[in-house]
């Protein structure tokens, strides 16, 4: 497996020139062809050329690279370059969530009492008493024949009504979910062996 690992790129980024810089002793044009010979040694350091392709200069007699009279600073140390391949891409790590703020209510918690409130309004406005009216006197003869009323109810309110309704604006869909919510609640409390 390690064979096949591609070495990072070095931390320094090539030297860029129109041509590279002829070696001592080469003969010919150069770089050289693929298919001639190439020479034992490469050039030394010195030979670097600049950007513009032009071979440097050497500094004028008498100057290092230095102005007159400086002196080098021995006490502090050079800040370490920091290698190219170390620098991750922008977007090669994915963004950590930024939390928002807490919210009081789970959205579980809060279907449950959306749910449940409208439940509640049916059945003191009388609307789920008189659907479970429907279904205990259809079950004195069928106790099956209740269940499919009940369920039929639930379902054609759930699909000819509430799903229609559900987007509206908040408070006007609570309200069109009363019918829904109080004949699930009517089914719900629906008891077969009862007798009224």
């Amino acid at each position: 497996m390690t064979e096949h690992l591609i070495p990072p790129p070095p931390a320094y980024p090539p030297a860029i020139s129109a041509r590279e810089p002829r070696p001592s002793g080469a003969q010919g044009a150069w770089p050289l062809p693929w298919w001639q010979q190439k020479p034992d040694a490469l050039p030394g350091p010195e030979a670097v050329v600049d950007i513009d392709g032009l071979p440097k200069s050497p500094p004028p007699a008498g100057i290092d690279g230095a102005e007159e009279g400086a002196t080098p600073l021995e006490d502090e140390a050079l800040p370490e370059p920091v290698p190219v391949w170390f620098i991750p891409a922008p977007g090669y790590y994915p963004a950590l969530p930024t939390p928002g703020p807490p919210t009081a209510l789970s959205p579980r918690t809060r279907a449950a009492l959306y749910n449940l409130t409208a439940a509640g309004t049916g059945y003191g406005l009388g609307l789920a008493p008189l659907i479970s009216h429907a279904i205990t006197a259809v079950g004195h003869t069928s106790i099956s024949g209740a269940l499919t009323l009940g369920c039929g109810t639930c379902l054609a309110t759930a699909h000819f009504w509430d799903r229609r309704t559900r987007h509206w604006w908040p408070g006007l869909a609570w309200v069109a979910r009363i019918p829904l919510a109080s004949a699930v609640l009517a089914l719900a409390l629906y008891a077969p062996a009862t007798t009224t």
